[in-house]
């Protein structure tokens, strides 16, 4: 159903009170549904990743290592670590974190640890606030930088999402599809928005086009269905190092458009 697409933003049920599924249970929906690969990105913990492992190898599908930011001075992020060396910086901010901020909470900044991840900033609707933090985003993270568009489900979403996408247009960070996923039901992916208001047989994952098909006519339409489906794919086909050359041909692009 889904051959070849990559999901980014999945939570266990190691994400209190936010995920439900077991990465077996997450691993095995997606298996069946022909998704390549899932991004496990528990909320300031890699507790989940150990178990997301063994089931990567059962299922045959790809785990992408991530973990979701939940920040003091900035929206929420999720990172993904490039390399052994970056994955060891991550796990020093999330003890950092929670060493600062006590037992069962984490208290972390943007600029704490930034090299070698690859950030996502998780959007919800557009607003003034919205250019800046993607314009600090570019600076902290550079062409390892993307905004988050997510299919929430709600009234005015594709003004949201065009706004959205605009705005990240301008700040020249290429967009990535998300679907927050936080629990399976008999085989199907629930995104915790469209567990709302969808029945299990018409749930799905971050289908890119229903997304930016949404969106009002424009030259950043246009360029976001290509910056997501060429993302989507060598992230399916190569992982994350896919992604770094898809996002360094991009941003090439980019530059020479402004």
């Amino acid at each position: 159903m889904f051959v070849g697409c990559s999901e980014l933003q999945v939570t266990s049920h190691f994400s209190f009170l936010r995920g439900v599924s077991s990465a077996e249970e997450l691993f095995a929906a997606a298996a069946m549904l022909g998704i390549s690969a899932l991004g496990v990105a528990d909320r300031n913990s890699l507790a989940g990743i150990v178990r997301a492992h063994e089931a990567a190898k059962v299922s045959g599908v790809r785990l992408i290592v991530g973990c979701r930011l939940d920040l003091q001075d900035f929206p929420s992020l999720l990172v993904y670590p490039t390399d052994r060396a970056a994955y060891g910086r991550l796990c020093r901010l999330l003890s950092l974190g929670k060493a600062r901020a006590g037992k069962g909470k984490c208290s972390l900044s943007i600029e704490d640890w930034a090299e070698g991840l690859i950030a996502i900033l998780i959007t919800d609707k557009p607003d003034d606030r919205l250019g800046a933090s993607l314009a600090r985003l570019k600076n902290i993270f550079s062409d390892r930088a993307h905004c988050g568009l997510t299919r929430r489900f709600r009234p005015n979403d594709a003004k949201h999402m065009d706004g959205i996408a605009s705005a990240a247009f301008d700040a020249k960070v290429p967009v990535v599809s998300l679907g927050d996923v936080t629990i399976t039901i008999v085989g199907s992916v629930v995104t915790s928005a469209s567990a709302r208001h969808t029945s299990c047989s018409e749930i799905d994952m971050s289908k890119m086009t229903v997304m930016i098909g949404a969106m009002a006519d424009g030259p950043h339409k246009w360029a976001m269905y290509r910056h997501l489906a060429e993302i989507n794919f060598a992230m399916s086909r190569d992982g994350l190092r896919g992604c770094d050359a898809a996002m360094a041909n991009i941003m090439r692009r980019m530059d020479l458009a402004f």
